[in-house]
């Protein structure tokens, strides 16, 4: 007989070292590991402008590592308000949720002060006429600098922008270093951007146990299992995310324990319900298991809002589902 346990959180766990955090009125890809945001969603509209930042200073989440004072001390790197502090001073509250460390960025005290700053303010210029929705990826690199203090200095920003009932787009990318260049120069084709996206997004999604490992030995009956991702968006069953690209994936759980299934032989299928076939459908990442002694195969697969296993397709080539390696226990 299997037992689990479900834990529900607005912190949701979707790689080994990624969370999702929803603060409200933005939404942060946090990476505890760079100790920085890799992206930073929000829609900006005519808000009142009403709040003074006066006496407001930057505060850490709990439970969240995170970027903090000695990483921006006696250098050349600001904190970055990724979703910034000018379009959300409509209220104390909201002000204050954009001072969390996990909405900042090390940026280039020039850029920063310059470029960046000067293409908010047209944002919030454009947001009186028409809202729009704003995508800020923080990009890194293998040779990233890391500071002494333990933080990684992005390589460089994307802003992508929609206006919301045109749907006119705006890109623009900022390296991150000294410049003098105006906002303007930074535009970019915003079509060139998203096949570079689609194009990683197709070839690195991933599912992986984060715990147990391989080769697993325990004599207790009650043991974890936490569910790692990278580029996956986990999302309940039932659930229709709105894709904007062929390479977008999002989808739920499902832990097959010793069984015969193979995905490959049934992917236009649903998976099935089945004591040995685990089905996650509230877009949990961990559980717990209660198995008699012996030995087990866990694998993961993805499956869509359907239970069907998620085959992505893009750039012209063929993906077929998203599944872990296998991974043996024993209960002792």
């Amino acid at each position: 007989m299997y037992k689990f346990l479900f834990l529900l959180s607005l912190i949701i766990p979707v790689a080994a070292d990624y969370l999702v955090i929803d603060k409200g009125i933005y939404k942060v890809w946090y990476s505890s590991e760079l100790e920085q945001p890799t992206k930073v969603s929000y829609l900006v509209d005519n808000r009142p402008n009403i709040v003074d930042r006066e006496g407001m200073n930057f505060y850490k989440e709990a439970n969240i590592h995170t970027s903090d004072d000695h990483d921006y001390y006696n250098n050349e790197w600001d904190k970055g308000h990724m979703a910034p502090a000018i379009h959300f001073s409509d209220s104390v509250e909201n002000l204050k949720a954009t001072y969390s460390y996990v909405n900042s960025a090390l940026q280039h005290m020039s850029l920063n002060r310059g470029a960046w700053r000067d293409l908010e303010i047209a944002v919030r210029g454009w947001a009186k006429s028409e809202a729009l929705f704003v995508e800020n990826n923080i990009l890194f690199k293998d040779e990233s600098f890391v500071l002494k203090s333990g933080a990684t200095v992005p390589s460089g920003f994307e802003k992508n922008i929609r206006f919301k009932e045109s749907g006119e787009r705006k890109c623009y990318f900022f390296p991150n270093k000294e410049t003098d260049r105006s906002w303007n120069e930074f535009e970019k084709d915003c079509t060139k951007i998203d096949s570079l996206h689609n194009k990683e997004k197709c070839s690195e999604h991933e599912l992986f146990f984060i715990e147990p490992s391989n080769g697993f030995k325990t004599n207790e009956s009650k043991f974890k299992v936490r569910f790692g991702s990278k580029n996956i968006l986990i999302s309940p069953a039932g659930v229709v995310v709105n894709k904007t690209d062929p390479c977008y994936v999002s989808g739920h759980h499902h832990l097959i324990i010793n069984s015969s299934y193979n995905v490959d032989d049934n992917k236009d299928v649903p998976i099935p319900f089945a004591r040995n076939i685990l089905h996650f459908g509230g877009g949990q990442t961990e559980a717990e298991l209660s198995l008699q002694p012996g030995k087990y195969t866990l694998q993961l697969v993805l499956g869509d809002y359907q239970h069907k296993p998620v085959n992505p397709v893009g750039s012209g080539q063929h993906y077929g589902p998203i599944v872990s390696n296998v991974i043996e226990i024993e209960i002792q």
